[in-house]
């Protein structure tokens, strides 16, 4: 299991030459419906992509470039996965929904002719807690398909590669603690944004009001209110709609810088599985292959034990891998000798998209071995 994510998604952040710029505009490109969301996922997954593959850079300068021609479909497919491992929680508060709408129907027939009892109570507060607890347990389970998918997805550039349930859940299974360590970061970030953000709610709310009785002197009485009041009031009204319009910004660029903190986290995590060995979307991932020689290099000896022999002879053929694993192919030093017969299918990242690779920060290497895993 690999440690540091955020912090080397943090370091490879603020190294980027404007990245506070670039936040601010990517969260007022958000805004835009539709269109903003899936420009901001195909721009954040194209980075996360590149260093799945071991190419370091910083943040790509343009935040519209199409360099490798899939900007939006990246986005889009994002966006598609996303509502798909959504429809999971959504079923069970559905269902949570039909559960409770029967229920009241039957209990408040029952309560019409005066037998309703404490029972009823009970049995509404165990199936809430029931139905909650799915629900939080659907929702992170989704969460974590949707991450994984997203990250295959960006790799392979199709939609397909993103719903393969089976590939995903071996790559969560092998590193779940990596996944649980970026979900628990995430969570301590939203957590601690989400109580600054309703602190700046509260002081402007608290300050609109403050400002609303000194003006009226604390009497909303129309026959009071003369024209410079409400002048005053009306001036306030639409500072105070100002402020409420920036405290909301600064969520969004809050919201995204977390977001995008993950989304590079999620890179890093890709990376371990070595992404360059990768073939197809449905050949086996170079540790599917080493697990499967593993085990097979394990049946004769268990085989010869079992029949009391003392295991393979020298020079036997027992006790070989009948998998060979190809060399892993190395991240190419410079963006320009990317090559696309390197890459699977569709998912060859542009050389004029990833910038050549910088000095190694946050204990990265640009070469893309073991060594550039954050430890």
């Amino acid at each position: 299991m690999q440690v540091g994510y955020f912090k080397t998604a943090w370091s490879d952040v603020k190294n980027s030459k404007g990245w506070f710029g670039k936040i601010l505009l990517l969260s007022l490109v958000a805004l835009i419906p539709v269109f903003g969301a899936i420009a901001v996922a195909g721009y954040l997954y194209g980075w996360a992509r590149d260093i799945a593959w071991g190419i370091h850079g910083p943040m790509p300068k343009r935040l519209f470039g199409n360099e490798d021609g899939k900007l939006y479909s990246r986005g889009f497919f994002v966006l598609v996965i996303g509502f798909v491992f959504a429809l999971l929680p959504w079923a069970i508060e559905l269902v949570w929904g039909l559960v409770m709408g029967f229920s009241s129907l039957t209990f408040g027939h029952g309560y019409s002719y005066g037998y309703l009892n404490g029972g009823t109570f009970v049995f509404g507060g165990f199936m809430t807690l029931i139905f909650t607890a799915l629900t939080i347990a659907a929702t992170f389970v989704a969460l974590l398909f949707q991450w994984v998918g997203s990250m295959r997805m960006s790799i392979y550039g199709r939609l397909s590669a993103g719903f393969q349930f089976n590939k995903m859940w071996a790559m969560i299974r092998h590193d779940f603690g990596g996944l649980m360590r970026i979900f628990g970061m995430c969570i301590l970030l939203s957590a601690i944004i989400s109580v600054i953000i309703s602190i700046v709610f509260f002081f402007v709310v608290a300050i609109t009001v403050f400002i609303g009785i000194a003006a009226t002197g604390g009497n909303m009485r129309a026959d009071h209110l003369d024209g410079t009041v409400i002048g005053w009031i009306i001036a306030f009204g639409g500072i105070a709609i100002v402020g409420m319009l920036l405290a909301s910004y600064v969520s969004v660029v809050a919201c995204l810088f977390v977001g995008t903190l993950v989304t590079r986290s999620l890179g890093y995590w890709t990376r371990q599985f070595d992404v360059p060995a990768w073939r197809g979307q449905d050949d086996p991932m170079p540790f599917e292959l080493q697990a499967a020689a593993a085990r097979q290099a394990q049946q004769p000896y268990q085989a010869a034990g079992s029949q009391g022999y003392g295991g393979p002879q020298p020079g036997s053929q027992y006790g070989q891998p009948i998998y060979q694993q190809t060399p892993p192919q190395s991240a190419p030093p410079q963006a320009s000798h990317v090559h696309a017969g390197a890459y699977p299918h569709g998912a060859n990242p542009s050389a004029n998209e990833t910038a050549a690779p910088s000095e190694p920060t946050g204990g990265m290497s640009d070469t893309g071995g073991e060594s550039g895993i954050p430890r």
